[in-house]
């Protein structure tokens, strides 16, 4: 390997406050307790609102098969 002479980027102090030049420290969690709770209700409420729909749909919706309406 190729050895390089000795500059003043190489005298930083081993526990400085500086992270890099270029990036900051990375949040180890994204999406909190708040975000994960309403993620999850409205997927539940969605659900509910879905199944409760379907229980109470009239059941005359669609004409049986083989029936005949009036003529006029």
């Amino acid at each position: 390997m190729t050895q390089y002479p000795h500059d003043e980027f190489d005298d930083v102090p081993e526990h400085g406050p500086r992270q890099g030049a270029h990036r900051g420290l990375r949040p180890t969690v994204r999406v909190g307790t708040r975000e994960l709770t309403a993620i999850v209700l409205a997927g539940v409420l969605t659900l509910g609102v879905g199944v409760f729909s379907f229980l109470n749909a009239p059941g005359d919706a669609a004409p049986a098969p083989g029936t005949t309406s009036p003529a006029p």
